[in-house]
């Protein structure tokens, strides 16, 4: 009896380190896959930043340029402004050298 009562405790401890193994490889399933989803997630994550970086340059350059425009047509306007002003003092500066003209010459 004593030998049957070894064997079913030999049997018993098998048993066991065999469910010890399992649980061991069942573990280091479990953890490689969550280092999977952890990569996966820290992924995602990065992308959903870079995307957000991404549409704030884009939307950024958006305002420079709209900025950039209402500047350009302010600046263009200027231009006219001091084009129609230097225009006016040519036709005053031909008007005043005309005259300068006509009385060195006297009766001209």
């Amino acid at each position: 009896m004593s030998m049957e009562v070894i064997k079913e405790i030999k049997n018993t401890e098998s048993i066991a380190e065999e469910k010890i193994k399992t649980a061991h490889q069942q573990a280091k399933d479990i953890i490689l896959q969550a280092e999977g989803e952890a990569e996966d997630a820290i992924k995602q994550a990065v992308n959903k930043e870079i995307a957000k970086g991404n549409k704030l340059v884009e939307d950024a350059e958006k305002d420079a340029n709209t900025q950039l425009e209402v500047k350009r047509q302010l600046n263009q306007k200027l231009c006219e402004e001091i084009r129609d002003k230097a225009k006016l003092k040519f036709d005053e500066a031909v008007k005043m050298v005309m005259e300068r003209i006509v009385s060195i010459n006297g009766n001209s």
